[in-house]
């Protein structure tokens, strides 16, 4: 029995019998099959790190404390770095990519090596909000398609070992790693230049640009990768393609004071609407796509209410936007003659 396979079974079988059947039951998702925000407290020496926060390749040694529950935590090595490219360079307090050590609980079965940690970028409530808005945004294309990345709310205590000694407290979200999507739907990823673009399932590609389209995001591309990775089922004999979104930070329905519309966009404001999508020969898959958001209408305004990490206000506001999208959905035919004259020649 080598040495990962001994210290996994001797953290599991140190864990409290209720914990240790979570972690059966649950697999490699342990963080993200709860919706609860969990406890984190991160210590390393934050002072060097935002210092040297332009150089995505340096990693500081650190620690990590998970409250699974008020009355057990774990507590693990990693590493740490600054991630991400523009809120890495414009932020004060960029993203972060959390590196577990092989040992780790959350790395034994290899899903969750890395792990990216969206945080608060700058000392304001705004910031704050901007966070639950984009984590808002991966709730919401959950209920849109299957091919999504999981996320956790987490209320992390950051623990400066630098010069400064300081703690701050500030909310932020996990996002699941592909790997670990891939573990659960049986799929693998790919490179987005290992492909021919003929091969991307067409209805998922769709889909996603409607729901570009619905949460006002232009920064994303299929034909460059941009903001989007790619999975295939792990089945030699399909060959299909699906496209999975992530990165919402410069969405309308967020409307951060950073963002801006694309280039390949010919939105004028962050919240104006522009349908990325590719030109299709008929209407078949937008006629169908259209009956699924249709469908799902109550669920995504239940979703958005029922969120309580925002304010009532804010909430409003945001399906107000929503309200907007769905107002065009209603009349279909025309909408479908919309996203005729709007659609692009390629992704």
């Amino acid at each position: 029995m080598n040495k990962l396979i001994i210290c996994t079974l001797l953290i599991i079988f140190s864990l409290p019998a209720s914990f240790a059947q979570t972690i059966n039951n649950s697999g490699n998702n342990i963080l993200f099959d709860e919706v609860n925000p969990l406890e984190i407290s991160l210590q390393t020496n934050f002072t060097q790190l935002l210092r040297s926060k332009n150089d995505k390749e340096v990693y500081f040694s650190g620690e990590c404390i998970i409250h699974w529950s008020e009355t057990f935590k774990t507590q693990q090595m990693l590493r740490i770095k600054a991630r991400g490219y523009h809120r890495r360079l414009s932020c004060y307090f960029p993203p972060l990519m959390l590196n577990f050590k092989p040992d780790s609980l959350l790395t034994a079965d290899g899903s969750y090596g890395k792990i990216k940690l969206v945080t608060h970028c700058q000392k304001s409530k705004i910031y704050k909000d901007y966070i639950l808005k984009e984590y808002l945004i991966y709730k919401l294309y959950e209920i849109i398609s299957p091919y999504s990345l999981k996320t956790r709310l987490v209320e992390v205590d950051y623990i400066d070992s630098g010069k400064r000694g300081k703690h701050a407290k500030s909310i932020g979200f996990l996002i699941e790693p592909i790997k670990a999507m891939c573990r659960r739907m049986n799929c693998i990823e790919l490179e987005s230049n290992s492909f021919n673009l003929n091969e991307v399932n067409e209805l998922e590609a769709d889909r996603v640009a409607l729901f570009m389209y619905m949460v006002g995001n232009t920064d994303w591309r299929i034909k460059s990768g941009h903001n989007i990775k790619f999975i295939k089922p792990n089945n030699f004999k399909i060959l299909e393609v699906n496209p999975v979104p992530y990165d919402f930070d410069h969405a309308g329905f967020i409307n951060t004071s950073y963002a801006s519309p694309s280039e390949w966009s010919v939105a004028e404001t962050v919240t104006e609407r522009d349908f990325l999508g590719k030109c299709r020969i008929n209407n078949q898959n937008y006629y169908q796509i259209i009956t699924d958001f249709l469908d799902k209408e109550e669920l995504i305004y239940q979703t958005i209410l029922e969120f309580e990490w925002l304010e009532q206000k804010k909430k409003k506001s945001l399906i107000k936007y929503i309200d907007s999208f769905y107002a065009e959905l209603r009349k279909t035919d025309r909408f479908v003659k919309t996203l005729n004259n709007t659609c692009m020649e390629e992704y």
